[in-house]
């Protein structure tokens, strides 16, 4: 009779220990997932995409998909997510006529080797051609590619990814090598861009 009533009483420490030391490895498991799986702080994507969509009149949701997407291809391309946001602001704010017919937010032309869709805007009495993307992945990818292609940008791929300062002048223009940019300004105001919206939260860590 002794060892009946005992029983249940071993079976109950037993689960409590069990239980015990599952929620322990279940939470180290979930802290351990938090800290490899998210390269940012939580919140960081949605509080900056609704932060440049606030102040540049562009449209949240679709900011929020080119933020992630420059995130994700970040080291795909050699150019940090601040950069490539930058400009695409300084470029398009993301409600240009050009990006809401070409989803092109960095005005890249469609000149040689393009073979894909183009869109054709009249600007300074001519006609010019811009390239066309069908995604915020495309768009992007397509950048670091025209990057990649000029060789007079290849200093760009040498800087550290979170290095903005780097990256930046080695895409302005200079006396020797043409630039993103013929505005001689165009740097600073990159930069700032980039001090304004706080951008420097989405560099990776």
């Amino acid at each position: 009779m002794k060892n009946k009533l005992n029983f249940p009483v071993f079976s109950i420490a037993c689960l409590s220990v069990l239980f015990f030391v599952s929620g322990e490895l279940s939470a180290q498991t979930e802290k351990n997932a938090s800290y490899t799986i998210n390269s940012l702080q939580d919140g960081d994507v949605p509080a900056v995409s609704a932060r440049i969509a606030a102040m540049y009149g562009g449209d949240v949701q679709v900011v929020e998909r080119y933020v992630q997407a420059a995130i994700n291809l970040e080291s795909r391309i050699g150019v940090s997510a601040p950069v490539v946001l930058s400009i695409a602001i300084h470029e398009s704010s993301f409600k240009s006529e050009l990006f809401e017919h070409a989803g092109n937010p960095f005005r890249i032309k469609a000149g040689k080797p393009w073979v894909g869709p183009t869109y054709s805007k009249w600007e300074g009495g001519e006609e010019i051609k811009y390239r066309v993307y069908g995604s915020p992945e495309e768009a992007i990818l397509d950048f670091g590619n025209f990057v990649k292609s000029r060789t007079w940008y290849l200093d760009v791929l040498d800087c550290p990814i979170d290095d903005s300062r780097c990256v930046i002048d080695g895409l302005k223009k200079t006396d020797a090598e043409p630039g993103y940019s013929m505005n001689p300004n165009w740097d600073e105001a990159i930069m700032e861009i980039i001090q304004k919206v706080g951008l420097q939260s989405l560099v990776t860590r």
